[in-house]
């Protein structure tokens, strides 16, 4: 007999053996893979902007659909600028802003004052020129990558 040749059930046995560690090592591979993807994918980007106090944020692509972003310009209507009441967020001190495209998928948050809401429009006295696009849908959720609510690291 050959050195080299196994008898088939050991041959069997060895190639199950191979088979086995292949599928393991692959598996645990793309396990880590999984893993490490989701421990590092951000939806949004979060950037300090020079000379304000808010921070720019720029969702992928990705990130925008999750939270269905929607933006509308804002309109004027004879002395008030009208946004949708949905594009306000107001801070821990109350305080009323919506969030203007200033690029693509990027947003800034803007103070505005509120004159006052009549139905689902805002009537803003100050704060956002008519035209400028703003979130009305997902505003909350910019809010929230803004201030790295949810952000685990």
């Amino acid at each position: 007999m050959n050195a080299h040749v196994l008898p088939p059930r050991a041959r069997q046995a060895a190639q199950a053996m191979l088979l086995a560690l292949v599928a393991g090592l692959l598996l645990s591979g793309c396990q880590q893979i999984e893993e490490v993807s989701a421990a590092t994918y951000q939806p949004a980007k979060v950037t300090e902007v020079a000379n304000l106090d808010v921070k720019q944020v720029q969702f992928t692509a990705i990130g925008a659909d999750q939270v269905d972003l929607q933006t509308e310009a804002a309109r004027r209507d004879g002395r008030y600028t009208v946004v949708p009441h949905t594009a306000l967020i107001y801070d821990g001190q109350g305080v009323p802003w919506v969030y203007t495209a200033t690029a693509p998928l990027t947003f800034l948050r803007a103070k505005v004052v509120v004159d006052r809401v009549v139905g689902e429009r805002a009537l803003l006295s100050s704060g956002l020129p008519a035209g400028t696009e703003v979130v009305t849908v997902g505003a909350t959720q910019v809010y929230g990558a803004e201030l790295g609510i949810g952000d685990s690291h």
